[in-house]
């Protein structure tokens, strides 16, 4: 296994739907974590022998740095989450630390803005989801990252061409890790034999797991009478849309693009249209717009979902937090790419980056870079693979069979990423895209995907053109 795909976990989204509150005043500030959980002694050692061989070695002032977030970098959310290679060798390397300043992820733009604002940055924040750039580039809230990484360096030159998707106006703005699947499918072994269906981990081997085969199932299984669902979640619409291999939101050229006109964005949203005229999702819009249970993968253990389209980080979670889709030790849970189409010319996946931004006003941005040549180190280095390995099999009870997939789908996102810009530019364009990708499979007021294009067109060329002149003026 190569360490590029197996590292994932180490700083996965681990609380990426966790509600933490985000304080004023005093408790707005930089906070410190608990003691984080230590590797094992040989663990260790290989990340001592790693240490010792870094060509990359900064001289800091200080080596305490602050991360803002809405989830903690340091393993201190659950007494069986495991600390992240990344984060043990920088502990060994720079004795460093990670302070954790706490907000929400509904408010998260607007408390940065009024820690910058306040003279209390922190010094970095994630941009995996896709939510960073380019908006807080142009409300200046990140800085170029160009003054801290060598993007030739040999340590960061495998991450340059997808840096490059970052860069405005001849910076950079995001350090890249990796690049990472945005989604999976789960689902539990033992519905998949009590329904009498085709293993989805089977149907992929051979060839067969499309969106023809997906729809099948997810009809044949779907019986409002018996409370069963085919799908539930918050994700499954973005996961099939940018598995056509067309994002809605695209750069090109270093310009922001409207694709909502695409005959291929039509064709996956006609699939969708199609799909929930059979009511396959779990109906929300009775249940306050909740989840089944209010709880992500909620259905899943108990049989009443088939399906549940998310990220990778929802199971790379320790098995307090994913006992939800069953017992992962015993065998039962299993996770697939997001089927493509039939007719699809490449095995398109859902894709994001792994990476981080400088805030701006940051104390320690060298303590930062420091920290991240930490994380590409263990990314690069194939002895450190087996510090994860250890942790996904031992402690979170994975098999070989989800570890051999997990492989796959790093290698097909490196091959053919599909990276959507939709949430990354504005709050209204975000609004507006949303509204758009989920209209064909609204359960409540499901729209043929022509009136959606009709009703919102006009609306995402008018923002990405004051994007883009926003841009330019910045």
């Amino acid at each position: 296994m190569k360490a590029k795909r197996i590292l994932a976990f180490s700083l996965a989204l681990a609380t990426a739907l966790s509600a933490f509150g985000c304080g004023k005043d005093d408790e707005n500030k930089k906070t410190t974590t608990t003691e984080p959980k230590k590797l094992e002694s040989h663990q260790q050692e290989q990340l001592d022998n790693l240490a010792e061989n870094m060509e990359n070695v900064r001289q800091l002032e200080s080596s305490e740095i602050d991360w803002f977030s809405f989830w903690d970098i340091n393993p201190t959310e659950a007494e069986d989450k495991e600390i992240g290679a990344d984060l043990a060798l920088f502990q060994t390397k720079y004795n460093g630390k990670i302070n954790y300043i706490q907000t929400t992820w509904e408010k998260k733009f607007d408390d940065l803005a009024a820690l910058v604002l306040s003279n209390n940055a922190p010094d970095f924040i994630g941009a995996d989801d896709m939510d960073i750039f380019p908006k807080c580039a142009i409300k200046d809230m990140i800085i170029p990252i160009d003054d801290y990484f060598d993007l030739d360096d040999p340590l960061w030159e495998g991450t340059k061409e997808s840096a490059d998707k970052f860069e405005f106006q001849g910076h950079h703005y995001v350090s890249v890790i990796r690049n990472d699947p945005s989604y999976i499918v789960i689902y539990n072994k033992n519905t998949i034999e009590e329904n009498g269906l085709d293993d989805p981990a089977q149907l992929f081997a051979d060839g067969e797991w499309n969106w023809d085969t997906f729809s099948e199932m997810c009809i044949e299984f779907t019986n409002p009478d018996e409370d069963k669902y085919a799908l539930d979640g918050w994700y499954y619409e973005k996961a099939f849309l940018q598995s056509s291999g067309v994002p809605l939101i695209g750069i090109e050229d270093g310009d922001l693009v409207n694709n909502i006109y695409s005959e291929t964005l039509a064709d996956v949203n006609n699939m969708m249209y199609d799909l929930q005229k059979n009511g396959v999702v779990y109906p929300k819009h009775d249940h306050g717009w909740q989840l089944r249970g209010n709880l992500e993968g909620n259905g899943i253990g108990s049989g009443l979902t088939l399906f549940y389209p998310i990220g990778l980080w929802a199971i790379e979670q320790p098995p307090s937090k994913t006992e939800v889709y069953g017992d992962i030790a015993a065998g039962e849970v299993m996770f697939v790419p997001v089927p493509n189409s039939a007719e699809s010319d490449a095995a398109y996946v859902p894709s994001r980056v792994h990476a981080f931004c400088l805030v701006k006003g940051g104390k320690n941005p060298e303590g930062v870079a420091a920290y991240l040549d930490c994380a590409r180190y263990c990314e690069i280095d194939n002895s450190t693979a087996e510090i994860t390995l250890e942790q996904l099999t031992k402690d979170y009870g994975w098999t070989q069979e989800m570890i051999d997939m997990r492989d796959t789908i790093y290698e097909m996102s490196a091959e053919n990423p599909v990276f959507d810009f939709e949430q990354g530019v504005s709050a209204d364009l975000n609004s507006i895209c949303d509204t758009a990708i989920r209209g064909t499979m609204n359960p409540q007021e499901q729209k043929t995907w022509t009136s959606v294009v009709e009703a919102n067109a006009g609306s995402i060329d008018y923002l990405l053109k004051e994007a883009m002149d926003s841009m330019v003026k910045n």
